[in-house]
């Protein structure tokens, strides 16, 4: 398909649109003063100032609390229903491709072994619409992480933004080419000379850090026990906000919820900052200490997760690097690793 283009001042045309389709519309607002992602009803609630939103559009696919099931308990046992799930179209606008990237690594959790369906089918109905970056800051470290603004993994539509206040539209994808189909008569194409594009803001990738160098060091067992875990991490003390405002992080629990006489089964984000992620019933801790959970989380992003998904388990968009209340910067201690591996 050609590019298209968008004018942003018909951010509204399109939003209906979607809306009279049936579909949700997801973008960036300003609440509470943080820019994050939610449910919008007109293009005056959307800004385009920002560099990422705080939270992560992943909760449109794996939701932070659902249904799995209703149990009931009778004279004969217990009666459990399991949930068949519906989820509504839902378009998200204005993400970032490093995000966007993001949905591919899901993706792999949860289609390994055998497909959870919560996930797949919330993934097949939502269509992604990703906004180059023209704008970074210091936390921004996607072309470390072999990404960068130019990216189109995971995106449905790439959007470039122009001088004239439009958007060049790319489809990127068949749901991305249908969706573009399905609002003709907001995108248009150019029937002057082509416009001039914002130029893309591209971080410089951090000399210090090789991706193939951490991957070596973690291979080798002897390094699970190094000194530079408390070290780097001590100052680490388990909110979770790091793993919850990750887009790629997937960790659950499932718990039920009721009374003696019947409730629900609910599959709840979780974390493996928490000090009983790893809690044994028998009361034993295997992550007894901060440390060693943080520990987890690194090698969850760079071993665990290139090893068994062959996806990247962080995509560089330095949200846990902006959350974390004691500036634990997870692009130091990549740097540190690189620079220690033989």
């Amino acid at each position: 398909m050609k590019a298209m283009y968008l004018k942003k001042a018909e951010l509204g045309k399109l939003i209906s649109s979607v809306q009279d389709s049936g579909a949700l519309f997801v973008g960036p607002v300003v609440d509470a003063g943080n820019v994050v992602y939610k449910e919008i009803g007109s293009a005056s609630e959307l800004t385009g100032d920002y560099i990422i939103p705080v939270t992560t559009y992943k909760q449109w696919v794996f939701p932070q609390t659902e249904v799995v099931a209703t149990f009931a308990v009778t004279k004969e046992g217990v009666d459990l229903d399991g949930v068949d799930l519906d989820p509504p179209d839902v378009v998200v606008f204005g993400a970032r491709a490093c995000e966007a990237a993001s949905l591919a690594s899901l993706r792999s959790v949860f289609t390994w072994g055998e497909d959870d369906e919560f996930y797949t089918r919330r993934e097949d109905r939502i269509t992604v619409i990703t906004v180059g970056c023209t704008a970074i800051d210091d936390e921004c470290f996607c072309t470390t992480v072999e990404l960068s603004p130019a990216s189109t993994t995971g995106s449905d539509i790439y959007l470039r933004e122009t001088t004239d206040d439009e958007y060049m539209a790319v489809a990127v994808t068949k749901k991305g080419e249908a969706f573009i189909k399905a609002h003709h008569g907001v995108f248009h194409q150019k029937r002057a000379a082509e416009p001039e594009l914002v130029e893309l803001k591209l971080p410089e990738p951090i000399k210090g850090i090789k991706k193939e160098k951490i991957s070596a060091w973690l291979a080798r067992t002897d390094n699970y026990q190094s000194e530079l875990w408390p070290r780097l991490t001590r100052k680490c003390f388990g909110c979770g906000a790091c793993t919850f405002s990750c887009p790629t992080c997937h960790c659950f629990d499932i718990t039920d919820e009721g009374t003696a006489f019947g409730g629900e089964r609910r599959k709840n984000w979780d974390a493996c900052q928490f000090d009983h992620f790893t809690a044994h019933a028998s009361g034993h801790n295997p992550r007894d200490t901060q440390f060693k959970r943080w520990r987890n989380r690194f090698m969850c992003k760079f071993k665990y997760y290139p090893d068994k998904f062959k996806t990247t388990g962080c995509v560089g968009c330095g949200r846990c690097i902006r959350v974390c209340p004691v500036r634990l910067d997870i692009t130091e201690v990549m740097e540190e690793i690189s620079q220690i591996s033989e």
